[in-house]
């Protein structure tokens, strides 16, 4: 019974795996030495004569490996390709066997022909190597542009739905055309912000600034595009609009950058908004005018702080009045007008030469682009009285003027208009002043003496002293009781510390003097 099971098995077809089906092709190969085809082969030297007397082994000619013998089954192309390819082959018999002749170093620039050198000199005339290899360096270096990166691109052409603009180096960019107002030009300049890079058109999508992106499905909507809504209807929250069918929504804190009252008064607009918040799962978008207002803003006002310079004259608006001067509207920027650039003359509140939402015309003063403030001037260089002061009035002349201010210094006395003088305490009275609100009261009208004029630092010198001869003593008696006044000491209420009188006549007291006590019967 086992013997027929063995015989059983032996009579089965065995299954051979790896080196048991083709012992062959698992032999190692003998190695082929490597011949490049682009080498000329060299004659083998001649051994010497040491070397041939050495040892027999070496007058044996050299050993050449047979190629192997095919296995069954093996093709003769795959017995052809464990040594050489066809390429090989052909390429090994144009192999020649020995050199002839050198072969000369190519030329890297060979001479051109006559009208190709004419050519490349008036194509290149005046222009240095130097110059053409930077501008090479530097278009190679330029990098990639960012997304959000703003610059201004130069039109190259128009096209039916873009316009094809060049943002420098060998880089260019499209913007559709319908967010253009007016058809543009070749060759005008326009601010434009990357949007993002098209690998496959080799261009940069660009856009303009604040310019509304067109999307219609969700999955589009970014958080900060900018949308065009359209107000469909309002609540207690705030509007409800549509964007290209895409159902939207604006709070009420987002409509504008003041309280709005009426909300309703925005129905069947159409705005330009902001995405805040943006769920395409529950279809929830959330836009803001707002911050698109916030944004036009400030766009204008970075353009406008590049126009603006001192010296210049702009229109604006009044804006608001407070006691210390006013805030004017230049267009997107405040400036601001001190009360004393207001006018040439004294005043107590800008709502004397200004009112709120009046259009006026004032002057660039200064500016700080780094803090956004403006100095402004309201008042006009022609009516500037100091120009021709001189003219109205001179030196060592008599003039009449109104008491303004009063200091612990002096007193100020308009002499007209923008022109003011100062009394300085010491020129008020011959006699010691303690306080000059006891010789002068404000608006009180005076007659001055004019000592100096100084229009540079506009400044005038005034004195009421000058216009008063000094008191002088008529008779020496006179000057005996002005003296003995002088001298006499002064009441309590004058100084306001108590004085004490001096006795007048001898003094009684003492012990060399008689006592008077025998009037009494006593004997001292």
């Amino acid at each position: 019974m086992s013997n027929d099971s063995s015989l059983q098995e032996d009579s089965r077809p065995k299954i051979l795996i790896g080196s048991q089906r083709n012992p062959d092709q698992y032999r190692p190969k003998p190695a082929i030495p490597a011949v490049d085809p682009q080498q000329p082969q060299q004659a083998p030297a001649s051994p010497s004569k040491k070397q041939r007397d050495f040892s027999r082994e070496d007058d044996k000619p050299a050993h050449t490996p047979h190629p192997r013998r095919g296995s069954e089954g093996e093709s003769a192309d795959e017995l052809q390709a464990d040594h050489l390819s066809d390429d090989g082959l052909s390429a090994l018999k144009d192999v020649p066997l020995r050199t002839g002749h050198k072969v000369p170093v190519p030329s890297i620039r060979g001479k051109l022909s006559d009208d190709l050198e004419d050519e490349f000199s008036e194509l290149f005339q005046g222009t240095e190597m130097e110059s053409l290899m930077a501008g090479v360096d530097k278009i190679a270096s330029q990098a990639q542009l960012e997304p959000e990166t703003k610059l201004k691109g130069k039109i190259l052409s128009v096209g039916n739905e873009d316009v094809f603009f060049d943002v420098g180096g060998r880089d260019q960019g499209t913007v559709p055309l319908k967010q253009f107002k007016e058809l543009p030009e070749v060759g005008q300049e326009w601010d434009v912000i990357v949007l993002k890079y098209l690998p496959v058109e080799g261009l940069y999508e660009l856009t303009l600034p604040l310019a509304a992106a067109d999307v219609r499905e969700w999955e589009q909507i970014q958080e900060g595009m900018i949308l065009t809504a359209k107000i469909t209807a309002v609540n207690t929250g705030g509007l409800e609009c549509e964007v290209n069918k895409l159902r939207g929504f604006i709070p009420m804190g987002q409509i504008a950058v003041y309280r709005v009252e009426k909300p309703e008064d925005y129905v069947g607009d159409v705005l330009q908004c902001v995405v805040m918040e943006v769920n395409p799962m529950r279809r929830n978008l959330i836009l803001s005018r707002r911050v698109m207002i916030e944004r036009e803003r400030e766009e204008m006002q970075q353009k406008l702080l590049e126009e603006l310079q001192v010296g210049q004259v702009r229109e604006g608006v009044v804006r608001k009045l407070i006691e210390s001067g006013a805030f004017v509207d230049l267009g997107g920027v405040d400036g601001f007008i001190p009360i004393g650039a207001l006018s040439w003359g004294r005043i107590k509140h800008p709502n004397e030469v200004l009112t709120e939402g009046a259009r006026i015309k004032v002057k660039v003063s200064r500016m700080d682009p780094d803090t956004k403030r403006i100095s402004l001037i309201f008042r006009d260089d022609a009516d500037n009285p100091w120009s021709n002061i001189h003219e109205r009035f001179q030196e060592k002349s008599q003039a009449r003027g109104k008491v303004t201010r009063i200091m612990d210094f002096g007193a100020f006395v308009e002499l007209m208009p923008g022109v003011e003088g100062l009394i300085h305490i010491s020129e008020l009275s011959h006699k010691r002043v303690g306080s000059v609100a006891e010789v002068l009261k404000v608006g009180e009208w005076v007659n001055v003496y004019i000592q100096s004029i100084d229009s540079t630092a506009k400044r005038v010198g005034l004195s009421i002293k000058q216009l008063v001869p000094e008191a002088q003593p008529e008779t020496p008696a006179d000057s005996e009781a002005l003296a003995r006044d002088e001298n006499t000491p002064k009441k309590a209420e004058s100084f306001g510390k108590p004085v004490k009188n001096q006795h007048k006549g001898p003094l009684r007291g003492g012990i060399g003097a008689q006592s008077d006590g025998d009037k009494f019967g006593l004997k001292w």
